[in-house]
């Protein structure tokens, strides 16, 4: 009788995820029972980064930092996984971040949501119209209970836009 090694047990293998919290990769690890090495990071681009033998320190250092994207008194630090109020920091997960940095880079334009599926998520497909609304309305309510006067928009069947409550959004 002939085993096979599964790949969860071999030696050279590890497993990558993108995760928020030390509890989602815990969660994940109890799935999938193994002790494989994970190497946690925080969004797609640094997976990909690292994926392609790209050094972290040296792209850090050598790429100067984009100015923060602003709508109204909200600060988007994209490269620091950070949005801010009025100066305060924001307590957001990487994905509702990366719906900020989309919507904010589209300033008041619409951003479709295979734009946005590309650009949060990192996929061409497979992400449903449902996983969107879903992180929209979760992002919305944390706004507003941080008295975020900035808004996000949908625009049926088509995708999303932001909006500074303070202004008219652009028309389309």
């Amino acid at each position: 009788m002939h085993t096979q090694e599964s790949p969860l047990r071999h030696q050279d293998a590890y497993a990558v995820v993108v995760a928020d919290t030390v509890d989602d990769i815990e969660q994940l690890n109890e799935l999938l029972h193994s002790n494989l090495p994970v190497l946690l990071v925080r969004d797609l681009d640094q997976a990909r980064r690292l994926m392609d033998g790209e050094p972290s320190g040296a792209s850090a250092a050598d790429t100067p930092r984009p100015d923060p994207l602003r709508v109204g008194r909200l600060e988007i630090r994209p490269q620091e996984q950070r949005a801010l109020w009025c100066g305060a920091p924001l307590e957001l997960t990487a994905q509702e971040i990366g719906l900020l940095r989309c919507l904010a880079r589209h300033g008041g334009s619409v951003a479709s949501f295979q734009e946005l599926v590309q650009d949060v998520w990192g996929a061409s497909c497979g992400v449903d119209t449902t996983v969107i609304h879903s992180a929209v309305r979760r992002l919305r309510r944390k706004l507003e209970r941080a008295g975020v006067d900035v808004g996000i928009e949908s625009v049926r069947g088509y995708g999303l836009r932001i909006a500074h409550e303070g202004r008219q959004p652009s028309a389309n």
